[in-house]
């Protein structure tokens, strides 16, 4: 009977350690730790040998990393200057090709953008290339800490910069004709 009750106790002891200090008992060692790891790799053995080919179970940087907290809501000079020079070229995107089709020297390419400037004109060209480019920088933005985040920014950034090296470059030789 005594046996127990110092039972009840320990696990009572235990559920104690876990709330007020965030601190954990491990089954195995018995040991107080400060987090539920125990130093076991569960991954060591792959379970599924097919896929284990192509998607690796454990993770190839050698753990989780504490300081990253994945959204940050802060963000720094670099990111505000590439959301905003992504916005500023795709205006000078929308500037030029309006001047183009206007010139009548060439056309939208884009099919969505070509339906849009049919059905609804060209106010409805710009806010439409206004809101998808706002919505996409929205979205880098937020995932800016992600490595796909990242590299997404940087595509839009060279996209829009070479993309509009070429609008100026027809616009010279067009003026030069």
């Amino acid at each position: 009977m005594w046996k127990k009750a110092n039972k009840l106790l320990s696990a009572d002891a235990d559920n104690r350690l876990r709330m007020n200090n965030n601190l954990y008992r491990d089954p195995i060692t018995e040991e107080i730790a400060v987090n539920r790891r125990s130093g076991h790799d569960r991954r060591g053995r792959v379970s599924i040998f097919p896929l284990s080919h192509f998607w690796p179970l454990r993770r190839k940087n050698g753990g989780r990393r504490e300081t990253d907290t994945g959204y940050v809501d802060i963000y720094d000079l670099r990111t505000w200057l590439v959301a905003v020079s992504v916005m500023l070229l795709s205006l000078m995107d929308a500037l030029l090709t309006h001047q183009h089709l206007m010139q009548g020297s060439a056309r939208e390419l884009n099919p969505v953008m070509d339906a849009v400037i049919r059905v609804g004109g060209i106010e409805a060209f710009y806010a439409t290339k206004g809101l998808l480019t706002v919505i996409a920088v929205s979205i880098i933005m937020l995932h800016k800490e992600w490595a796909l985040g990242k590299l997404a920014a940087r595509f839009c950034l060279w996209a829009y910069i070479l993309l509009s090296l070429y609008h100026l470059f027809l616009v010279f030789m067009l003026s030069a004709l």
